[in-house]
């Protein structure tokens, strides 16, 4: 059973202003033990608990956005909740813990233990921990968890698009319902693990250990499958396809259409008609918008994966905190166009034109100002940059 706020230790104001305040300003060395400490709702961004003793802690619906948690023992704690975007749990004993509902969008967890754990507690009787670690419907996008041990951890309903667990250890571990398209799992076992309705597109399963694995309906699409181990397993039940398929123009949804008919004439007629397309946060996976001229579209936070954009002109274009896993930008216009914070993980730019260009006021006027190409805190990650110029685009704030 694990920690309840009734058996954990809320640190008194002082206290905790003390303790933070030391964390935020040089650190402290040695580092207390914060076992059974209530840290619940409190804002720990970029701070250091590295090779901490956390146990049985309450965490739950903690900030620690990049915070330092490498080699931390966190037996038994309550991360419900938690936003651990980014952060570093390199090497961390997550044995036990709840991460239900956390986010773990792009955090490091390479050689983690997140086996479940129950252990006897000396102090207060009872025990603490999860026989089985709880990471259920939690974000683990684009994470990096390579030689990670999660064997038998409860993943239903996760979302691991785009993770790095190669190498890891999943054995008997539960995926119901878990999306791990586009994740690297070269190598990875996951033999007697339970695959119902789990998807799998664009996922590279090459070397993995699959033996035994279980459940109806998982979908496999576009996967990479040389030398995986599918020994007593029933495939019968799955969803099987070699390519991915494209969504064609014909096929885009209503409001996406009309957006981009508008945008073409804006683009065409300087400004003086339609109207410039905002897709903030649309979801154009795997359409295929190449050749079209989205100039100065604004497709800030949008869903690109898989995306065929080959020679799609992006001029001046916004697309900070896109995700463009897989995308092909073969041979596109991406001149001052802006992907701050973008996803290009194994994104195609081979030829991709990249650089400054002058912008104009909303008269046509030249404003004497030039925008270039950011790719300021891109992920750039397997991305082919063949014949791109990197040294024409802005790459640190």
């Amino acid at each position: 059973m694990g920690v309840t706020d009734d058996t954990t230790q809320r640190i008194d104001d002082e206290e905790i202003r003390k303790l933070l305040s030391a964390l935020r300003f040089g650190g402290l060395s040695p580092l207390p033990d914060l076992s059974r400490r209530n840290f619940s709702g409190l804002d720990l961004e970029r701070m250091s608990f590295r090779k901490g003793r956390l146990c049985a802690a309450n965490l739950s619906n903690t900030r620690l956005v990049r915070a330092n948690l490498s080699e931390a023992d966190l037996f038994g704690a309550d991360l419900t909740g938690a936003d651990l975007t980014g952060a570093d749990l390199t090497k961390a004993n997550l044995r036990g813990v709840c991460l239900r509902n956390a986010n773990l969008n792009r955090s490091l967890l390479s050689e983690a233990d997140l086996r479940g754990g129950v252990m006897a507690d000396k102090v207060q009787g009872g025990t603490i921990g999860n026989e089985v670690t709880d990471l259920t419907n939690c974000l683990l996008e684009y994470a990096t968890a390579t030689l990670a041990n999660m064997a038998g951890v409860d993943l239903r309903g996760a979302s691991m698009v785009g993770a790095d667990l190669s190498g890891a250890i999943l054995f008997g571990a539960d995926l119901t319902g878990s999306n791990l398209s586009h994740a690297d799992l070269r190598g990875a076992n996951l033999m007697d693990v339970r695959l119902g309705k789990a998807v799998f597109v664009g996922s590279d399963l090459r070397g993995a250990k699959l033996s035994n694995a279980k459940g109806q309906g998982a979908v496999f699409v576009g996967v990479k499958l040389e030398g995986t181990e599918f020994d007593g397993l029933d495939r019968g039940g799955w969803q099987v396809r070699d390519a991915i398929p494209t969504v064609r123009p014909p096929e885009f949804s209503a409001e996406v259409r009309n957006a981009l008919v508008a945008h073409a004439a804006w683009v065409v007629s300087g400004g003086v008609a339609g109207a410039r397309a905002e897709l903030h946060r649309a979801d154009l996976s795997y359409h295929d918008l190449s050749g079209l001229d989205l100039s100065g579209i604004d497709l800030s936070g949008a869903r690109l994966l898989g995306a065929q954009l080959r020679g799609t002109r992006f001029v001046l274009a916004t697309l900070a905190g896109a995700n463009l896993t897989a995308a092909n930008l073969a041979g596109a216009d991406l001149t001052g166009a802006q992907f701050v914070g973008a996803v290009l993980r194994g994104a195609d730019l081979t030829g991709a034109r990249v650089g400054a260009v002058r912008i104009r006021d909303k008269s046509g006027a030249d404003s004497g100002r030039d925008r270039q190409t950011s790719l300021v805190d891109a992920d750039l990650k397997h991305a082919n940059v063949t014949g791109v110029d990197l040294g024409r685009c802005i790459l640190e704030s």
